[in-house]
């Protein structure tokens, strides 16, 4: 299915949960606390994952929060596995990943990106309260068990920039993609640590030996630079392209549809009237599709 702007439905990403174990000074940390009531039960997820198959979704992310604070994560996956999907994948910040990697492999889980903006123990601290050598170590153990190709998430910003060419070395020693991410701020005392990341890609590209434009992920560009190490930039931030291509519903940990990254104002909720005993939910995903329109223009 094709919203009203001609952009094809390829992609779910769905939130499993708003609580997280880390406490990074950039997250507004929308939800945490909330009761466990509101949150979207294995079988309930299932069968929304399930229906949104007959608009063209093939593939899955899992996110959060973090995902694997919820106990029951590798039923999640065991019921979202579904022969039409082609890749299943979760976004999560390491922590835990150790310790569900092969239990989440065995499931059905395909690939893991891990968010990892510093490799300095102190400064990881500092941003986000945790310990880094958890990250490593999950990031080690995921691809040891094939949860491939697996992509580090680095969030680009003032205060993280000069660890930028020592997690370049990093993924390519272990063998991961990097995604550099735009940092969009929240808040007004966060605009300070925004980076122009067009200026990063600039400099990369001059190393590039290939470019590959990904048609169905916003058209953005990955670079393949001599050493092998793949690179793509992630740029939401009053970005055409980014709208322009835009592939994805979302679904939020309390089971409400959501048309655009950039937007709450147009949910649609699903998850209630699943609890009440509708068998057919189509028509709520026909109504996220028909709420779907470019952020930028």
């Amino acid at each position: 299915m094709h919203d009203k702007y001609g952009r094809a439905i390829k992609s779910f990403r769905i939130s499993v949960t708003p609580e997280c174990n880390l406490k990074c000074f950039y997250c507004h940390r929308e939800g945490h606390g909330c009761g466990k009531d509101t949150l979207m039960k294995p079988d309930e997820l299932g069968k929304i994952v399930h229906s949104a198959l007959d608009f063209g979704v093939k593939k899955i992310k899992i996110s959060g929060g973090e995902p694997l604070l919820r106990t029951d994560i590798v039923e999640i996956v065991e019921n979202i596995v579904h022969e039409q999907i082609i890749d299943i994948s979760m976004t999560t910040n390491g922590i835990l990943l150790e310790k569900y990697a092969e239990g989440l492999k065995k499931a059905g889980l395909d690939r893991v990106n891990v968010s990892l903006d510093t490799l300095d123990p102190e400064q990881y601290k500092e941003i986000t309260g945790g310990n880094v050598d958890k990250v490593l170590k999950g990031i080690e153990k995921a691809i040891e068990v094939g949860l491939t190709p697996l992509k580090v998430n680095y969030l680009a910003m003032k205060c993280n920039l000069d660890q930028l060419p020592k997690i370049m070395d990093y993924c390519s020693k272990v063998g991961a993609i990097l995604q550099v991410i735009e940092f969009i701020p929240m808040e007004e005392e966060l605009k300070e640590q925004h980076v122009d990341v067009n200026k990063i890609e600039e400099e990369i590209s001059k190393d590039a030996v290939d470019v590959v434009t990904r048609k169905f992920m916003q058209n953005r560009k990955k670079y393949v630079l001599k050493n092998g190490l793949e690179v793509e930039f992630v740029k939401p931030m009053d970005n055409t392209e980014f709208c322009g291509h835009c592939t994805r519903i979302r679904l939020t940990y309390d089971g409400q549809l959501k048309a655009c990254l950039l937007r709450d104002d147009n949910l649609v909720d699903v998850l209630t009237p699943i609890r009440n005993g509708e068998k057919d939910i189509k028509k709520y995903f026909v109504e996220c599709i028909d709420n779907r329109e470019p952020f930028c223009k």
